[in-house]
């Protein structure tokens, strides 16, 4: 089934290139009821989901997600599911069709159910959770395909819990970074602090991402104003991760964790330019302000942080794009994203089209590889 179904894929268009693909999200069957046998019996109990099913309502428990902001559309592409199973649930059929199909030599894999993690009001049940898909992911996706590799998800509302699941996972084999649910606090804040010591400590990039809880939850990032409309709330998510971009920068994070490592997915790349240039020209007047600070912020940006590129820029004009990739840096700072198994998904076989070849082989391998190391081969 998955040799036949990998040949039915393959195109003439096919990307020669060796590719690493840093966003790809992987879906539990049940959803929260996947995790509950990697739960202790007081865990199953606590949720609701105990012998005899726990309460009716507490059994029907999920993850914070957007209800408020529908995409007519549907979030998901319908030929990624499985019959019987859901979109992205089943790891021997993402292998078959992302993997073979379009030629992915390493999938970094997202939690998609527990994006919105970090918008939990309770803490302790936020870290039960990612404790219990760590344990899950391992099994289920690290184990069936070497191809495979993941983000460790921690529950960052509180960072002594983090820190110990990030202790107790970091040494598994096909962990590449911590994927860490977006909270309210912005990521330069003290905060974070342990576990950016921790994650420096193992080698691992801290990796975020649009939760899908922005302005719906009193613990969720929060946008500039209200939205009204999907389009709208979908198009302006990139003004967490530059918020928290500049956080990041501004506290002098990276002073402090000279080797930390950190992944913007999906977030947006445009804005990475503007953002660069009003910082760095800023900071020449008002360094005495932030004396931690000690180069351009657009230093430090260029050598700990990268973005992914889904969803990529479509500028109407396309040499508007071979502008774009100069200024913000494209040959160090982007690592190609599929998004995969969302509606926007970006295919490899021609979402760098006209791009130089070189800079598509840096985007689609050699960044992420620099990036993560010995862990992604």
């Amino acid at each position: 089934m998955t040799t036949a179904y990998a040949e039915a894929q393959t195109t003439e268009k096919k990307q020669s290139l060796a590719i690493i693909d840093s966003d790809v999200h992987p879906y539990m069957e049940n959803g929260l009821a996947t995790l509950v046998p990697y739960m202790s019996t007081a865990w199953q109990k606590r949720i609701g989901s105990g012998l005899g099913g726990g309460h009716t309502v507490a059994s029907q428990f999920h993850l914070p997600l957007d209800y408020l902001y529908i995409n007519s559309s549907g979030g998901m592409r319908a030929d990624t599911a499985r019959p019987g199973m859901s979109p992205a649930t089943d790891p021997a059929f993402t292998a078959a069709q992302l993997l073979d199909g379009a030629g992915i030599d390493r999938a970094i894999l997202l939690a998609g159910h527990l994006l919105g993690l970090g918008a939990m009001p309770d803490p302790q049940v936020a870290a039960t959770i990612a404790s219990a898909y760590n344990d899950w992911m391992c099994e289920r996706w690290l184990q069936f395909d070497q191809r495979y590799r993941g983000g460790l998800v921690i529950a960052p509302q509180d960072p002594e819990l983090a820190v110990k699941e990030i202790d107790r996972m970091a040494d598994r084999p096909g962990i590449v970074e911590i994927f860490m649910p977006l909270h309210e606090i912005l990521m330069g804040e003290k905060h974070y602090y342990p576990i950016y010591e921790a994650a420096q400590r193992h080698g691992l990039p801290i990796c975020v991402h649009p939760s899908g809880t922005e302005n719906v939850y009193a613990r969720a990032p929060r946008m500039a104003g209200t939205p009204t409309y999907y389009i709208e709330w979908h198009a302006l998510l990139g003004q967490i991760h530059q918020a928290n971009t500049a956080s990041l920068l501004c506290h002098g994070v990276f002073e402090r964790f000279p080797e930390l490592k950190v992944v913007i997915a999906e977030g947006g790349i445009a804005w990475i330019a503007e953002l660069a240039w009003k910082l760095d020209a800023d900071w020449h007047g008002l360094r005495d302000e932030i004396p931690w600070v000690k180069r351009h912020p657009s230093d430090y940006l260029n050598e700990n942080m990268r973005f992914t590129t889904q969803p990529f820029v479509e500028p109407p004009k396309r040499e508007h794009l071979t502008s774009l990739m100069d200024m913000i840096n494209a040959e160090k700072v982007l690592m190609f994203s599929s998004d995969y198994p969302h509606w926007n998904y970006n295919d490899p076989t021609n979402a760098l089209a006209g791009l130089p070849e070189e800079l598509q082989r840096r985007i689609m391998f050699d960044n992420p590889r620099e990036f993560y190391g010995d862990r992604i081969n």
